[in-house]
């Protein structure tokens, strides 16, 4: 007893507590000196976020690259094809154009190819082929760029296949998607031309006015004068 006594008498050292990491202090510093104070502290988090940056970097520019790459070649495809309708050979232009549209899908070249083919559709009197190319065209949603023209040359298809009704939606939309005054104004002269057609006389009226009263600059206006003079004739 006296052995385990002696042993239980003897004192203790208390281990010696951990001492306390000093935090960065950030009182009274200035935002640059507490955001060096962050950047020593997190050093190695930032070079693990440093390599994940570059890597990010590098991936943008390689997209960017293969994006533009897949453009050239597009284009020049494309040049080719309106070189071959230049020439006459419209089969074969076609045919051209329709592998640019499907083989580059996605580049500017590819929505003007697609733009193209349906006028050679319209020039060798494949309307009906046209109208459903762009109808299908259009509900793929293309920039807004491409999305007026496609609507007036849809208008176009459809007042030849005597739907006067259909085609001045088809000028609306292209009202609605265009950027461009002369674009507006043509897309006017359209709603104007099918809804004299369908026996709409004051829808053409409507539109030829606005031609008249705020696109006096292009080249719609003076055939506006024109048609509103020959409506009021008719009278």
């Amino acid at each position: 007893m006296a052995g385990r006594t002696d042993t239980m008498k003897q004192p203790v050292t208390p281990k010696a507590a951990p001492e306390p990491v000093a935090a960065p202090i950030t009182e009274g510093l200035s935002r640059e000196e507490k955001l060096a104070a962050w950047i020593q502290k997190n050093g190695k988090f930032l070079a693990i976020g440093g390599g994940v940056v570059a890597l990010v970097v590098l991936a943008t520019w390689f997209i960017s690259a293969s994006t533009k790459r897949k453009e050239n070649f597009a284009r020049q495809a494309l040049e080719q094809a309106w070189g071959t309708a230049d020439a006459g050979n419209i089969p074969q232009a076609s045919a051209a154009l329709q592998k640019v549209a499907t083989n580059f899908a996605g580049t500017d070249a590819a929505f003007e190819a697609v733009l193209s083919l349906n006028q050679t559709r319209l020039l060798a009197g494949q309307t009906q082929l046209a109208v459903d190319d762009l109808r299908r065209f259009i509900a793929t949603s293309p920039p807004a760029r491409f999305t007026a023209p496609a609507n007036m040359l849809l208008g176009g298809a459809l007042e030849n296949l005597g739907k006067a009704t259909e085609a001045i939606s088809a000028y609306e939309a292209a009202l609605a998607s265009a950027t461009l005054d002369h674009v507006k104004a043509e897309a006017l002269l359209g709603v104007a031309r099918a809804a004299r057609t369908a026996g709409d006389k004051d829808k053409a009226v409507a539109a030829l006015r606005q031609i008249v009263e705020k696109y006096k600059e292009t080249a719609a206006f003076p055939v506006a004068e024109v048609r509103l003079g020959e409506l009021a004739a008719s009278n």
